[in-house]
């Protein structure tokens, strides 16, 4: 993926379907298969990333209070 841009979230997810599909049809040979299952590793990792960084942006808003606070899902 070094020489690839940097994907987005949904080209991520659309690379990370697409070595899904490969894998479950099974007619890839073994090392195609292990070639796909870790650039599929590469995409989940990205889109795991993307979603870190989102969560890390949200806030929430208390209407009760006016105030918002940080995204915390505890």
């Amino acid at each position: 993926m070094e020489n690839e841009k940097v994907l987005t979230f949904e080209e991520s997810l659309a690379k990370l379907e697409e070595a899904a599909a490969v894998l479950k049809r099974g007619d890839a040979n073994l090392e195609e298969s292990v070639e796909v299952y870790e650039k599929s590793i590469l995409y989940y990792k990205r889109c795991e990333e993307i979603l870190k960084n989102a969560k890390q942006k949200i806030e929430l808003y208390r209407p009760e209070t006016g105030e918002t606070e940080a995204f915390d899902e505890h």
